[in-house]
């Protein structure tokens, strides 16, 4: 395959074997209050990626290939079609996309003084801390050519290897198969409950994005019940997160689950010098977390019991050993991971603060409101995404099944995280 522009790395090819063997995309959706100049939102992504050269290929390759990359686009694409914001509509236009397409596409939707802009990645590019510095270049681009038509942004370093080897050659390999080991064994008090969180794949349809946010005091109430149990926000979302679980199957199997499973994402970012981490590659790994749950079953007492876990699992690389697994598929190490079975469990993504210097489309342009989601639609209603901006948390269900099962969920957690303020020392 001699027309390969970047070879792909084993996490691009492992990326690609999840929703149902397709790729999938990560969406950052703006909403804007003002005017945005199309034309030169378009110019602006195309400098983007004349300086970010991989937005310029097609993905070429199965995901078992190891000779399968990306490889540069014939002809110039049409990044940005005017068009409805609404999730289902965006979701169908990405899946009914050509072979040959760029990993990012954009969608805007502009009626009367609001705009709304919706990015999205290809995952097997990149996550959404990527995302996110990519829609940063491009809103950068876009102020600077009002007044500079002729600006180019620099090119951003590639160093050809997407892979994260040099991240498990900082270990040794037998450290690395240790941890792999170790994260792997987690999910072995809980596999007898993985069944009750298996959705049928009849009777799906459109795709529905569900959405619930907490406000700046409840988020404040939050932080103080994490900082009270010397925990973090993730810690408290588990918590919170693991109770509607309990709730959920004692409701629908009349069972309970002394130990809740929960699969979680970590950015390997963490483990990087400055640079090594600015290329626009994925850096993310899911992680098993348990929940346990104590016969007091307080929220209190469960936080504490996550919070000590959390901790533990800080201290011994978090994803370096599903990282591993990715890398080394052969090992011993690395056969639990290879079973499908091992992710059909619930799942949290939490991605953090969303900078506020991410955006700014210069003078005029105003972002109003931030959703994030993952166009990941198989019907399971137990993948949530979380993002935090302008101190305000958003959680988010993409599913095109089980839509009462998802509302259900992010409602009883917006409920939980109410009641923290009680539990807070005033």
């Amino acid at each position: 395959m001699a027309d390969i522009f970047i070879p792909s790395a084993k996490l691009d090819r492992f990326q690609r074997k999840f929703n149902d063997n397709r790729f999938y995309f990560i969406s950052l959706q703006l909403q804007l209050s003002g005017h945005i100049d199309l034309n030169r939102l378009e110019t602006a992504i195309a400098k983007v990626a004349d300086a970010v050269k991989i937005l310029r290929c097609y993905y070429n390759g199965s995901p078992e290939a190891e000779d399968s990359g990306w490889v540069l686009l014939k002809e110039e694409p049409k990044w940005v079609r005017v068009t409805s914001a609404d999730p289902t509509n965006v979701t169908t236009i990405l899946q009914n996309l050509p072979g040959e397409h760029p990993p990012l596409h954009v969608v805007a939707d502009q009626t009367g003084p609001l705009c709304t802009l919706v990015f999205s990645i290809d995952h097997t590019v990149t996550d959404a801390h990527g995302l996110w510095d990519i829609v940063r270049m491009i809103s950068a681009c876009y102020t600077i050519l009002r007044w500079d038509p002729a600006y180019t942004p620099a090119p951003l370093i590639e160093w050809g290897d997407r892979s994260m080897k040099p991240l498990l050659e900082s270990y040794s390999m037998e450290a690395c198969a240790e941890m792999c080991r170790a994260e792997s064994e987690k999910r072995i008090p809980v596999q007898q409950y993985q069944k009750l969180f298996v959705v049928p794949q009849e009777g799906r349809g459109m795709p529905k994005l569900f959405i619930q946010k907490i406000d700046p005091l409840m988020l404040k109430n939050m932080k103080a019940f994490a900082h009270q149990h010397h925990a973090t926000v993730n810690d408290v979302l588990l918590t919170v997160y693991a109770v509607a679980l309990q709730e959920y199957v004692q409701k629908m199997f009349k069972t309970s689950m002394p130990i809740v499973p929960i699969r979680g994402a970590v950015d390997l970012r963490r483990y990087l010098p400055p640079y090594l981490r600015n290329e626009i590659k994925n850096y993310s790994v899911s992680y098993w977390s348990q929940v346990p749950i104590p016969e007091s079953d307080d929220l209190p007492s469960i936080l504490d019991e996550v919070a000590a876990l959390s901790q533990m699992d800080q201290m011994n690389a978090l994803g370096i050993g599903e990282m591993f697994a990715i890398e080394e598929p052969d090992s011993e190490a690395a056969k639990p991971y290879l079973e499908p079975e091992y992710y059909s469990t619930p799942f949290m993504s939490n991605a953090g603060v969303l900078p506020k210097d991410v955006v700014d489309f210069g003078k005029g342009i105003r972002l109003e409101e931030v959703v994030s989601y993952a166009n990941v639609t198989t019907g399971n209603p137990f993948i949530i995404g979380v993002i935090t901006w302008e101190n305000t948390l958003s959680l988010s269900i993409f599913t095109d099944g089980e839509y009462e099962t998802a509302n259900h969920l992010l409602k009883r957690i917006c409920e939980l995280i109410g009641e923290l303020g009680s539990f807070v020392n005033t």
